[in-house]
């Protein structure tokens, strides 16, 4: 049997080390959730270099892709669609398109026709392993951490390059932000005043919420499924970039969410959450069908015409 002293000692050790692994704990989340508004501008450098990759003419555009290098190292991926020929006095109306993660730059598919604009969609600077599963998300998790802070500065990068182009007009350049861009599209938005527009698109705030209503199928068991969206959440750095913390700060510019009524993705509430920490002038669109992912084609191409209407207008 142990003796008491024994048992104290025993005791003691077991609380310092209960001590130090809660302030090890503590220390490592208050690092994941970080602000990262400091090191937003400092990523986004200055625009050292432009590569030009490729150039078509396709039924009255043009095409191209180029490869925007930053001074501190930032790597942006976009594609531009304008009208052939001369644009009007002024400069043309501008939209920077932030998808999907697997859509990236290719989003200008969905954009047969510009209307007059010029079409800019944008890659996310992610290099981790595309749809990490299982035990592959613990290795991916620092790629996504670099992703989620690069994404704002990529944003704003691309947005020098674009208001550098002699056919844009300055005055009339659009952020629009669909399914995963919708979060960064408000925090770039908030972040730089020379957006006259930004849209939020399919969708929402709370993170953990969305985390949560994904695993839906995978975890039955809801508070385990409750217990991983959130430690997910916070392991990706999300909440310091969620929506809802940065969207006020687009006013007195105007913003424009659109929600799908069938949205199998984007729960009613945290469409509601993102669009209650708006300021005004704000808007909330409902479309019917569900989530841009649901039918890719038809659904991205309503959204487009439904941006490029109002830019228009």
């Amino acid at each position: 049997m142990r003796t008491r002293p024994t048992v104290r000692r025993a005791l003691r050790v077991a609380l310092v080390v209960a001590a130090a692994s809660a302030l090890l704990l503590g220390a490592l989340a208050a690092w994941l959730v970080r602000d990262p508004s400091a090191g937003f501008a400092a990523r986004r450098g200055t625009l050292a270099s432009v590569t030009l990759e490729d150039h078509a003419e396709v039924a009255g555009h043009v095409e191209e892709h180029y490869v925007l290098r930053s001074t501190s190292g930032l790597r942006v991926e976009v594609a531009v669609k304008r009208p052939v020929g001369s644009a009007p006095p002024g400069g043309r109306p501008a939209a920077l398109l932030l998808g999907g993660l697997e859509t990236g730059r290719k989003a200008l598919r969905f954009v047969p026709d510009t209307r007059g604009a010029v079409a800019v969609a944008l890659s996310y600077p992610y290099d981790g392993p595309k749809k990490p599963k299982g035990l592959a998300v613990i290795p991916a998790a620092p790629a996504v951490r670099a992703a989620l802070r690069d994404t704002p500065p990529a944003i704003q990068l691309a947005l020098d390059w674009l208001l550098a182009q002699p056919d844009v007009d300055p005055r009339r350049v659009e952020l629009v932000g669909v399914s995963l861009g919708a979060p960064f599209a408000c925090i770039a938005g908030a972040l730089d005043a020379r957006f006259a527009r930004v849209w939020a698109v399919h969708g929402g705030g709370d993170g953990a919420s969305l985390i949560e209503a994904g695993l839906a199928r995978r975890i039955r068991f809801a508070p385990a499924r409750w217990l991983v969206a959130r430690a997910a959440w916070i392991a990706a750095g999300g909440p310091p970039l969620a929506p809802e913390r940065w969207v006020a700060g687009i006013a007195p510019r105007e913003f424009v969410q659109v929600a799908a009524r069938g949205d199998e993705r984007i729960p009613q509430a945290s469409v509601e959450v993102l669009f209650a920490a708006a300021s005004e002038p704000k808007e909330l669109l409902w479309t019917e069908g569900g989530h841009v992912d649901t039918d890719k084609e038809r659904v991205a191409r309503e959204l487009v015409d439904l941006v490029l209407e109002r830019m228009a207008r």
